[in-house]
């Protein structure tokens, strides 16, 4: 079990005394403390992710975080609970060689840039790595009797889902775009730059240039341009002007006459097309079979955790932004 999946869900360490408790699960206290630390976490994942929360701006979303991060140190709290009533124990010989499995990919002192960047320190990420294993145990013992999904199972749900296993019609094409879309200035000029431009490179195509280099030249598509104007699509994919004529296309032919869309004016050639195809059983048994171990799974552990949940004396504490009342 890597240890990069507990650094990124952020398991904090309970238990911490009863002064300014904000939930108690079986008597067992969860400080604000301890939900302070995770939503710094949280804030500090999705800063890496572009979501840089800003307390003035963001307050009601800062609110849902803190009772959304609450929410899950409680089932946290919950499933450590239950691996220790089941026996699972992990030691500080267990903890070490996991940390240090992750140290291996690193040196110690990028080892020790990367704790204080992710504002934990040793001790803490001990008791993080800790209660992973506690949980990882758990998962572990509750599997342990679980049959995978076999064969007839896997067949009996490909033919009441055929559907599912369709590999749908598609068109792969090459296309040069003049465009015309979010520029400023005169629009019947501009759209008279993008057709003459367009026609242009049509001449030049005719004369033998090849399609892919003129699309990384001249096309002004930010996201086919590179690839020589690479772009598949199934039908209802791309707009309606577009699709009409690629579809008129049979592979290797190109449209003689620039195709006008929202986007600007378009050269398109047909590269290959594919069929709708229903795949076959055998093609999809092995993956169909792990797919529905892993559903299998995943419905025990929730029904698991459901019945924990329902067995447990939770108390929450924490004001919920959905019971504010408005004056």
């Amino acid at each position: 079990m890597a240890l990069l999946v507990v650094l990124l869900t952020v398991i904090l360490a309970a238990g911490c005394g009863q002064s300014n408790v904000v939930a108690t699960v079986n008597g067992e206290g969860i400080t604000r403390q301890q939900l302070d630390e995770m939503v710094s976490d949280m804030k500090r994942y999705y800063k890496s992710q572009g979501l840089n929360l800003d307390e003035s701006k963001d307050s009601e979303m800062l609110k849902s975080l803190d009772s959304m991060t609450l929410e899950q140190l409680i089932t946290q709290t919950i499933l450590v609970q239950e691996a220790k009533k089941m026996g699972i124990k992990v030691t500080k010989e267990d903890v070490e060689k996991e940390i240090s499995k992750y140290k291996e990919s690193m040196t110690e002192e990028k080892f020790k840039e990367y704790l204080q960047k992710n504002g934990l320190s040793g001790e803490r990420l001990k008791e993080m790595v800790e209660k992973d294993l506690l949980i990882y145990g758990l998962q572990k013992k509750m599997l342990e009797d679980f049959k995978p999904a076999t064969e007839d199972q896997a067949k009996e749900y490909y033919e009441k889902n055929k559907k599912e296993f369709v590999t749908r019609e598609s068109y792969q094409v090459r296309h040069i775009l003049a465009l015309t879309d979010g520029k400023e200035g005169d629009k019947a000029k501009l759209d008279l730059e993008a057709r003459t431009k367009a026609l242009s490179i049509i001449e030049q195509l005719k004369q033998g240039k090849d399609f892919a280099e003129m699309a990384k030249e001249k096309s002004e598509d930010p996201g086919t341009a590179a690839q020589g104007g690479l772009y598949t699509f199934s039908p209802g994919d791309a707009v309606p002007e577009f699709e009409a004529a690629a579809k008129g296309l049979k592979p290797g032919q190109m449209t003689m006459e620039p195709v006008k869309t929202t986007y600007g004016y378009h050269i398109i050639k047909m590269d290959k097309y594919t069929p709708e195809k229903q795949k076959s059983f055998d093609e999809i048994k092995e993956s169909l079979i792990t797919k529905l171990t892993d559903e299998a799974k995943q419905q025990k552990a929730e029904k698991f955790l459901e019945e924990a949940k329902k067995n447990a004396q939770i108390v929450n504490k924490l004001e919920k932004p959905e019971d504010k009342k408005t004056p």
